[in-house]
């Protein structure tokens, strides 16, 4: 757990203590921050929103922010939380987000993002997927750049994207009733990729994870603090909660 600063005697807030439903991110205690694995943002987060249109109770509330049009804006616009910014000012946050139609429609746009104020999200790498309990696709995860483009051509920013979003057609939904104003929805992780120089880096703060971000592990824990998700760990248990 994180310690006291030296020389101040108050009593730092604990996780116990915070984990009283509303959660919020600014309710966090000292030193910790919100960065859940794929499969924690698809059954605690994307799943629960797209069928019953809200996330349960029991995660963070504002874990994954809405309201927010990623393609109106370029990334380094998009609003991140205060303490999801590391030493090197690295930022991140998660958004709710619709997949423009034109990429529904267009295998060419799903590859490519056109950003109103200027710029694209280009697809990179493979789509990797997520298996159910069944052994059946679920859901999937495609990775995007940010482009500018310019005299010489498109160039590639150090902003990324990972795209994750359901396949409804799996045998886990099965009779499941999606929201009606789920069409589309996906969750967005935005985060920019610093380039260090050649000189000492800064030590890094002390952060105790609240969840790891390591989601080429697809086992079911959720890191170094379990996440209280009323036993949603799986798509089938999503899709009765």
């Amino acid at each position: 757990m994180a310690q006291p600063p030296v020389g101040t005697t108050a009593p730092l807030l604990t996780l116990e203590d915070w984990m009283t439903p509303p959660l919020t991110t600014s309710g966090l205690p000292a030193g910790y921050v919100f960065r859940p694995k794929a499969r924690c943002l698809l059954d605690s987060y994307l799943i629960p929103k797209a069928l019953h249109g809200r996330v349960p109770a029991e995660v963070l509330q504002d874990g994954v922010a809405e309201g927010v049009d990623l393609y109106a804006v370029r990334p380094e616009a998009l609003p991140f939380p205060a303490r999801h910014r590391d030493s090197h000012n690295q930022v991140w946050a998660y958004f709710f987000a619709t997949r423009p139609t034109a990429a529904a429609a267009s295998s060419d746009h799903e590859y490519v993002r056109e950003v109103a104020a200027g710029g694209c999200w280009r697809s990179y790498g493979g789509v990797k997927e997520y298996a159910g309990d069944d052994g059946s696709v679920y859901a999937s995860r495609r990775r995007f750049v940010f482009c500018d483009a310019g005299e010489g051509g498109v160039t590639a920013t150090d902003w990324r994207m990972k795209e994750f979003r359901l396949n409804e057609a799996a045998p886990a939904f099965r009779g499941a009733a999606f929201n009606p104003g789920a069409t589309g929805l996906v969750v967005c992780r935005v985060d920019n990729e610093v380039i260090h120089s050649d000189e000492e880096p800064e030590l890094e703060p002390e952060f105790h994870y609240y969840i790891s971000d390591e989601e080429e592990d697809d086992g079911g824990g959720y890191g170094a603090i379990a996440v209280a998700a009323g036993g949603v760990v799986s798509a089938p248990a999503a899709a009765a909660a």
